[in-house]
């Protein structure tokens, strides 16, 4: 394997540990802070779950935006597309 190749690996192996610790991490720190505010005001679950909820369903959207954004990149990199982007813009 080529030191360019094993680069380009730990670099993504990087980018899914950080969106998989994005994904358990920030709904578990809002459920916390939940957790903290419910009991100041005596209302057990309400918060933590509002929280917990509404962070985790903000990073799934967010982990699945920056999938597909990067899918479409690299489909817009594909050597058949740029043959066919130049074949259709001849000028560009």
């Amino acid at each position: 394997m080529t030191q360019n190749r094993q680069l380009h690996d730990r670099q993504n192996a990087g980018e899914a540990l950080s969106i998989a610790f994005e994904l358990v991490a920030t709904p578990a720190l809002f459920a916390f802070f939940g957790w903290l505010i419910d009991g100041a005001l005596g209302t057990r679950p309400i918060f933590t779950l509002a929280l917990c909820l509404l962070t985790a369903v903000y990073a799934g959207w967010k982990a699945l935006r920056t999938y597909s954004d990067r899918m479409d990149a690299y489909d817009r990199n594909l050597p058949s597309r740029r043959a066919e982007s130049e074949l259709e813009n001849p000028n560009d």
